[in-house]
Order: C-alpha cells, then sequence, then structure tokens
C-alpha cells in the first residue's frame, strides 16, 4: 500500500518531465523546419509588407553585401517612431530575399556629442546629400527638440549613396508627410538599390539643333539621369553642318545619295536611344526633321516634348518692363495633334504660383520676394506612378494643353493647374507691374488647365496622308505602331535649373533667390517628376510602378492621448499584474483541489 503511495508522485513528475521534453523538441524541431522552409505571411489588408518583383529583380542583382547605415534613431518626437519602425520593418524584408546581401543598422550619430562635433557631423552629411530636419513638436515633446537626420547612407562597393527617407511637403502635416514617406519606402529604396546595380545599358538624348536648352542648362537632371542611363546629345537638323559630321566621309564619296545617306544616317541614330528629350525648341522644325521624329516614334521610340509655343521670357519683362509675346512657330502642331494632343497659344495664369524677386516698396531697396501668376505651382494629384505623392512642380511661362478625342491613344494628365487659375490667349502682356497685385479670384475662374500628359497606346503617322513626303523620303515608311508612349509637357523651362554668373549650377527645382528671401531652401519636385518620366518610358525594372503602393497608417487621437492619457497608463500598467496575479491564484486554487483529492 506504502509503495503505490510512494510511486504515484514519482509518476507524475515523470510525466511532466517527458511532457517539458516533448515541447523542448517540438521547439527545436519547428525552428530548424523555419530555418529550411522559410516563409513569411504579410497580413496587412495593403500588402505593406509584401515586396514587388521589381524589388525581388533588384535585389537579387547585388553581387556583394549592401551595407545601410540608418541616422533615424536617438530620441525624438512619436511621429517620426512610426518612420522608424516603418524603415526597419522595410529593410529587413529586403534582408531577408537578400541571402545576406544586405546589412543594415541603426545608430544616433549625435548623442553624447558637443555642439561643435554636432555641427560638423551635421555638415559632412548634408555635403553628401542627406536631409537634416529640426522638427516642430508639441509642448509635451519639448525636451526632446533636437535635429533630426530621417536619412542613411547606403555602401556598396566601396561607393556611397544617399537614401532620404523623409518627403517634406512644407504646409502639410507632419502626420500626412511621415504617411507619405511610409507609401514610398520601397521604391526608395529600390531606387538606391537600382544605382547600385546599374549598368547603364539604355541610352537617352538630348536633341539639339533647334535652340534647345544649353548643355549648363539642364546640367543637373542630366547628372541625375546618368545615375541610371547614358545620356548624351544627338543633332537632327539636316541644315546643321555639326549634324552632318558623321556622314561626311560617305556624302563626300557619293555625292549623287546625299539625301539617302542624311536620312538614314540620322534615322539610325536615333534609333540608337530608346528616348528622345526635346527641351525647350525655339527654332521651328523642318517638314523632314518633323519626318524623322515619326519614323523613330513608329520604330518604337520614346520621346518628351518640352515645348512651348510662345516666346517669353523673364529676363526681357526684367529688362524692359513689359513685354508681348509671339508664336515660335515650331511646326509642331500637325504631328502633336495627330498623337492626340495641342499645345495652345496661351500662357497659364494661377493664383497658386511661385515668386520673382522684387524691390520692396517701402522704400528701403531691399529685395522682396512676391507672387508671379505666370509662376503656376502644379500639385500633382494623380494616382498614376509618375505623380503620386509628388509634392509641387514649379511652372514658368507655361501654355495650356488639349487633349484630342482619339480612342486608340489614352491620355494621362499628370500636370493641372489648380482651382484659381485661367489662360491669356496670345498675344499676352507680361508686366512687371502686375508682380505682387492683389487679384480677384473671380477672375480665375477657369481651372484644370492641363500642362503635362502622357499619351499611350496605338500610334499612326500623321505622314500617311502627305504622299508627297511619304514617297519621296529614302527611308522605309511605317504607317503606324500598335502600342507605344510619350509625354507631352508645356514648359521647356520645367528641367532648366538656375546658374550663378560664375557659373555655378543649383539643383533643377531649387531657387536661389526665394531662398535667399525667405532665409530657407525652397526647393520643388521638378527633379523628381521628370526623373519619374524617363523612368516610366525608360526603365526596364518597372521600379517606378511602386510608386503606386497605397500604406495606411492607423496614427493615435491626440485629443484622446492627452486627456485620457493617465487611465491608459493605469490600463497598460495595473491590469496585467492583476491580471497575471488573478491566474497565479487560479493556478493555485485548482491544483490544491486536485492534489487534495488525490
Amino acid at each position: 500500500m506504502s509503495s503505490q503511495k510512494s510511486s504515484k508522485p514519482t509518476s507524475v513528475k515523470s510525466r511532466y518531465i517527458m511532457q517539458f521534453l516533448v515541447v523542448m523538441v517540438a521547439i527545436i524541431v519547428a525552428n530548424v523546419a523555419g530555418d529550411i522552409w522559410y516563409q513569411r505571411i504579410d497580413l496587412t489588408h495593403e500588402k505593406r509588407y509584401t515586396l514587388s518583383e521589381a524589388s525581388e529583380n533588384l535585389v537579387d542583382k547585388l553581387d556583394d553585401v549592401v551595407y545601410v547605415q540608418v541616422f533615424l534613431d536617438g530620441e525624438f518626437p512619436s511621429e517620426y517612431r512610426l518612420l522608424k519602425n516603418a524603415i526597419r520593418d522595410m529593410l529587413s524584408e529586403f534582408r531577408s530575399i537578400s541571402s545576406g546581401n544586405l546589412e543594415f543598422k541603426f545608430e544616433d550619430v549625435l548623442a553624447d556629442k558637443t555642439i561643435e562635433e554636432k555641427e560638423n557631423i551635421l555638415r559632412q552629411l548634408s555635403s553628401k546629400g542627406l536631409q537634416i530636419t529640426r522638427p516642430e513638436v508639441d509642448e509635451d515633446d519639448a525636451q526632446m527638440e533636437k535635429f533630426i537626420i530621417p536619412g542613411a547612407l547606403v555602401i556598396y562597393k566601396d561607393q556611397e549613396y544617399p537614401l532620404n527617407f523623409l518627403k517634406r511637403d512644407f504646409g502639410q502635416p507632419l502626420e500626412q508627410e511621415i504617411n507619405e514617406s511610409v507609401e514610398l519606402l520601397e521604391y526608395e529604396i529600390g531606387n538606391v538599390l537600382r544605382k547600385c546595380v546599374a549598368d547603364r545599358a539604355v541610352k537617352i538624348a538630348f536633341t539639339t539643333g533647334h535652340g534647345e536648352l544649353e548643355p549648363i542648362e539642364v546640367a543637373d537632371i542630366a547628372r541625375t539621369l546618368e545615375e541610371f542611363y547614358i545620356v548624351e546629345r544627338i543633332n537632327i537638323n539636316i541644315t546643321d553642318t555639326n549634324s552632318l559630321k558623321p556622314f561626311a566621309q560617305e556624302l563626300f564619296k557619293n555625292p549623287e545619295r546625299s539625301g539617302e545617306i542624311i536620312m538614314n544616317g540620322l534615322l539610325d541614330g536615333m534609333k540608337a536611344y530608346k528616348a528622345l528629350i526635346i527641351a525647350k525648341p525655339r527654332v521651328n522644325f523642318l517638314d523632314e526633321e518633323l519626318f524623322l521624329i515619326d519614323q523613330y516614334v513608329m520604330n518604337g521610340g520614346k520621346v518628351i516634348w518640352l515645348a512651348e509655343t510662345l516666346i517669353a521670357d523673364i529676363d526681357s519683362v526684367a529688362r524692359y518692363g513689359s513685354v508681348m509675346t509671339a508664336d515660335y512657330n515650331l511646326n509642331i502642331n500637325d504631328l502633336l495633334f495627330r498623337y492626340g494632343a495641342r499645345i495652345n497659344l496661351d500662357l497659364i495664369q494661377d493664383l497658386n504660383s511661385h515668386g520673382i524677386p522684387v524691390l520692396a516698396t517701402d522704400g528701403s531697396g531691399k529685395p522682396g520676394f512676391r507672387p508671379w501668376i505666370f509662376y503656376p505651382l502644379f500639385a500633382p494629384d494623380g494616382e498614376h506612378p509618375i505623380v503620386r505623392n509628388m509634392t509641387e512642380v514649379w511652372g514658368r511661362f507655361v501654355s495650356s494643353i488639349d487633349t484630342l478625342p482619339n480612342k486608340e491613344v489614352k491620355k494621362t494628365v499628370l500636370l493641372h493647374s489648380g482651382q484659381n487659375s485661367r489662360v491669356a490667349r496670345n498675344p499676352v502682356n507680361i508686366n512687371i507691374n502686375m508682380v505682387g497685385m492683389k487679384m480677384d479670384p473671380a477672375m480665375f475662374t477657369d481651372p484644370g488647365k492641363i500642362s503635362a500628359v502622357l499619351l499611350e497606346g496605338k500610334f499612326r503617322s500623321v505622314f500617311s496622308h502627305r504622299p508627297a513626303m511619304r514617297d519621296q523620303s529614302p527611308i522605309e515608311f511605317k504607317p503606324e505602331i500598335d502600342q507605344n508612349s510619350m509625354i507631352v509637357i508645356s514648359d521647356g523651362d520645367l528641367i532648366a535649373n538656375q546658374v550663378s554668373k560664375d557659373k555655378q549650377v543649383y539643383p533643377l527645382g531649387y531657387d536661389r533667390f526665394a531662398s535667399k528671401a525667405f532665409n530657407q531652401p525652397i526647393e520643388f519636385s521638378n527633379k523628381k517628376f521628370f526623373l519619374n518620366c524617363v523612368d516610366y518610358l525608360c526603365d526596364d525594372s518597372n521600379l517606378i510602378e511602386v510608386r503606386s503602393k497605397k500604406v495606411v497608417l492607423r496614427l493615435l487621437d491626440k485629443v484622446r492621448v492627452k486627456t485620457e492619457r493617465t487611465r491608459w497608463q493605469m490600463i497598460n500598467m495595473v491590469l496585467p499584474v492583476v491580471l497575471i496575479l488573478l491566474f497565479g491564484l487560479l493556478n493555485a486554487f485548482i491544483r490544491k483541489r486536485r492534489y487534495t483529492k488525490a
């Protein structure tokens, strides 16, 4: 009898030991299986943690370790913690598919540093292209006010690439900026990886020969494009001897075939480029040159038109005080009309506008800065990946664009004027006295004037209806192409960077005059917009589609946080302790009853 009583506790103890061993073995087996058959499940509604195929393809191209040093660390307002957590999650997703080729680390480089040391660090990081910000915080967070570096340095094969996470949109709430920044995280990280692995096999070219913008005027955007593409210039003016130099020897040997040599040679040269950028031509195109452009399009070439119809120049306005516009007569209307767009002979005037520097009216002689209705600010509001989450784009003397009824061509508006806008028909009197004038909104009742449009679909040649040009041309004529795309922008200066008297090139979209007047950097999204245009037409990785990704942040109600803070602190701190105590008492009670009966 006594032996049975003594053996029972031993059997219970053995059973518990056996259960413990079984659980431990199960945990070990589950971990081993997880390492072998690794799988992540994204349960978020918007698939926040599911990387696109474009991102995966970029990671697959890495043949060395990418190291990401993130500087968004330390003590800062709660809104930035959301961004930090989102960055960590996104980088973890990239690391998980990188086969060990991506590592990252968060670091607070300003911690425990003197003021002088901080200034040196901030200066160095800023010179490398990183964004520095000092956020406005609530009174409760005032003690945490400090400089914040919402960016990272990406190091790959001894090359450094800046990566800025926070997309600033001045005038917008910080929560909205954070949300838009989170939505673009995969795109921005992927874009830097694209720089790392870019072989720059795709060639694009700025056209010359028709008064287009000079190299120094597009130096900044060209430099940015060169990070991904081979960027060159091509002269397509058939009357310019410079365009004929590549064929000079052949022309000398076969002067009787000069027309055939020139036309076929120029078209073959154009076909070497995936896209042509026609940036603010000011000399009219001959029909033969338009024929070349048309056949380039019919053979699959992409074109970005940045064409202005009216002569309007701020330097002339400043010099003479008042000028009248005139038509450039570029001779491109029929060509664009056939493709589905028309640039009108007018100028957009918008109350939502940038300004120009002027002398103060108080007699002090100090420079001021006043709104200028001929410099509209376009606030992209579409969901297309070219413009999604895009901040304002700065326009200068912009004409309106009409889209034409052509069912074979899809038209997507990329930029348009605001609610308080109108157009002034040619000839337009541009008078410096209009600067800063108080305008009556009732006179600006023609909203949504298009200034940039994407054309996609089946293009038909305008020369199909011109037999003389079509039949006499030495080029093999193609009447149509089933699928192609181009972008028409009615502002040539959209990609023109400012240049100082000593030839210093400023970043595209940056206004040095406004920055000086307001004592802070004033910069618009012209560069990002145009880079997106080129990427959409030319980037085979299709990374631009990632910009369409939407992420919804479930933010706390700040009013309730302040009014109910104590209650929720008590619930979070006291309730778990109470529940644990209740569980312990209940478990002790059940065990006591069980062993008492035994």
